[in-house]
């Protein structure tokens, strides 16, 4: 710990920093890192490479120390818990994590979040809404479980996240990451840039009655659209080429799937629940009938029709 702590200070002599003048050292993120400190940090503690920061909204937030470089991640909290999974996380209400946290009797040892742990979120039921700083480079499938959140906001300076009316994506909007469990809403169009719609990202949503796909959507990961239960309608676009494992478990409300590829999606060896295949209606295009007839599990639905 104390060799983290002695490079935490190297980095902060080359920057010209302290902790009083985060923000006026950072250059052109100095207004946001003041921002994250309108919410007052009152106090810390390390053990074991893991630094427990208390704030003055009643927030308490744990960091994993990753490296010498005074580089951190949220991950998940350790109040009286010994594994992400162990109990129910104590994090809550909105969560607006800091691009910066401090260490020391004075705070004179400065770290940057750069990165949120897999898991960080896992299971947090009582989490409305979470606010990524510029900072943060890497989520890592961290919120799983997340049955009431809302919204997940990015800051406009993140080179490598942005978001839309709530819903987390890179930055280039080629993936989208997590539409929120609990968003509003019951239908809703995937922007023209999306390419890949990551593991999990619909999982659980509780409001979605439609979705359509755009034609640059190319992969549909593992557990997509699991336990979607309102879902009735997918529109796919014609480019998708391969559809993830139980990506659409638990969806009893399917009842249209509109596939307009010529080249019927691969799909993992199961996508759809057996009661799926037997009463939704499938829409593929004209004299292609016969060839999605050929492929796993597309031959297993019941109703099929051709259009366009």
């Amino acid at each position: 710990m104390k060799k983290v702590l002695f490079f935490a200070v190297i980095l902060l002599s080359f920057a010209g920093c302290k902790t009083s003048k985060v923000a006026q050292e950072i250059g052109s993120g100095s207004q946001e890192v003041w921002q994250t400190m309108l919410v007052k940090q009152l106090n810390s503690q390390v053990e074991d490479d893991v630094i427990k920061v208390k704030y003055s909204n009643g927030t308490t937030l744990y960091y994993t120390i990753l490296d010498n470089f005074g580089h951190v991640a949220l991950t998940w909290d350790r109040d009286g818990r010994t594994s992400f999974d162990d109990g129910k996380s104590k994090y809550k209400g909105q969560i607006e994590i800091p691009s910066f946290v401090t260490s020391g009797d004075h705070d004179e040892f400065v770290f940057q979040v750069i990165q949120i742990d897999e898991n960080a979120f896992y299971g947090c039921n009582q989490i409305t809404s979470v606010s990524i700083p510029y900072s943060v480079g890497i989520i890592r499938n961290a919120f799983k479980d997340c049955t009431s959140l809302k919204e997940v906001k990015v800051s406009p300076n993140n080179v490598s996240y942005t978001d839309e009316d709530g819903v987390l994506f890179s930055k280039d909007k080629k993936m989208l990451v997590i539409y929120p469990v609990k968003k509003s809403g019951t239908e809703y169009e995937l922007p023209h840039e999306v390419s890949f719609v990551c593991p999990e990202a619909f999982k659980g949503n509780e409001n979605l009655v439609k979705v359509t796909m755009g034609n640059d959507v190319t992969a549909i990961s593992d557990y997509a659209f699991t336990n979607c239960t309102k879902l009735q309608e997918i529109r796919l676009g014609r480019s998708v080429r391969i559809i993830g494992v139980d990506a659409f478990k638990n969806c009893p409300s399917l009842a249209y799937i509109y596939s307009p590829n010529i080249f019927p999606p691969h799909n993992c060896p199961t996508v759809f629940d057996a009661s799926t295949k037997e009463t939704c209606k499938v829409t593929v295009p004209r004299g292609q009938k016969w060839n999605y007839s050929r492929h796993l599990e597309w031959n297993e639905f019941k109703n099929v029709s051709e259009e366009w």
